[in-house]
């Protein structure tokens, strides 16, 4: 059983921001609180939000580049600075109830190892989503020798989760135009959102791909909390900003799996990558009711402040 909506949440005190060295900032904790928090539902596999943990490097140097691996310190990981001046995210604290026994270099201690060890890494944008910072994933780059991949988060291989049964998936996503279908998050074929650019519709693939929506479900260039939904008898539901927008009676079985974010395979085959930002994605492993995905869209709107009103407000 969930518990009681009304129990008071975790109240985060603490600094937004540590600086490191070698020009490195850590978003640790958020400035507020609220009455209720994802992590009191239960069944929670994934929880980003970029009011927190967002580990972020400027380091641009030389030394900085030949050392990048998985294990390299934060104050020593590569940011592609020309490109993302900001700096680039290596680390995306998952809040969720996940501990992991495989340590790296991660400064967080709970949840997966979430985040982007290679040099294409996510920009970091600190005022992207209504004054809040998000995260934004780009094509692949245009210096030879330097990008091979395009800019998206991944969990370690021994930390991706997966469901055969009912999940309810939620994501605040500023998509921007593309030339070819692309996916926002999943893994490879098990598990994946899909845009269809011809008439932008969502598509969710778990071995065979079933259309979710009717054309114009999604706006390009605005921000959206985007949600898909599957109950115990394989029903599929889309939601967009608290409007359901399914089509029809879309019904997929099969192991839903995540490893990705901006991505669903490495940026290796079709469909291409989803460019733009990112600002939270938060994942549960169950069904949940009405009320429930109601306060975790009230709480994500409390942060972000796109419900009821047009979208371009909050470029």
């Amino acid at each position: 059983m969930y518990p009681s909506l009304s129990r008071m949440g975790r109240l985060s005190v603490g600094l937004a921001m540590l600086w490191c060295a070698a020009g490195t900032a850590c978003l640790v904790c958020p400035a507020w609180s609220q009455a209720f928090n994802p992590k009191d539902l239960d069944h929670l596999e994934f929880f980003v939000e970029s009011i927190r943990g967002l580990a972020v490097t400027t380091n641009n140097s030389q030394e900085a580049y030949e050392a990048q691996n998985e294990f390299t310190r934060l104050e020593m990981c590569f940011a592609d600075t020309p490109r993302f001046p900001h700096g680039c995210i290596r680390w995306w604290e998952d809040q969720s109830p996940y501990r992991r026994t495989k340590e790296r270099a991660c400064p967080f201690t709970g949840g997966r190892d979430f985040g982007q060890d290679d040099h294409d890494k996510p920009g970091y944008i600190p005022d992207g989503c209504n004054g809040k910072p998000c995260a934004r994933g780009g094509p692949i780059g245009d210096r030879p020798g330097e990008h091979k991949q395009p800019c998206y988060f991944e969990t370690q291989a021994e930390q991706g989760f997966s469901t055969e049964g009912p999940f309810g998936a939620f994501l605040l996503a500023r998509p921007v135009s593309q030339e070819e279908d692309f996916v926002y998050y999943g893994a490879y074929h098990w598990g994946v959102l899909r845009h269809r650019v011809s008439d932008d519709s969502l598509h969710f693939k778990v071995g065979k791909q079933v259309a979710l929506t009717g054309p114009g479900a999604v706006r390009i260039g605005k921000w959206q909390l985007i949600e898909v939904h599957r109950d115990a008898d394989n029903n599929l539901q889309a939601v967009v900003n608290g409007v359901d927008v399914t089509e029809g009676t879309p019904n997929v079985e099969g192991r839903y799996r995540f490893r990705y974010l901006f991505n669903n395979n490495k940026g290796q085959g079709e469909p291409a990558p989803m460019y733009g930002d990112i600002a939270a994605m938060i994942v549960y492993s169950d069904e949940l009711t009405e009320a429930e995905r109601s306060a975790v869209r009230g709480y994500l709107d409390g942060i972000y402040g796109f419900m009821g009103k047009d979208s371009s407000d909050l470029e």
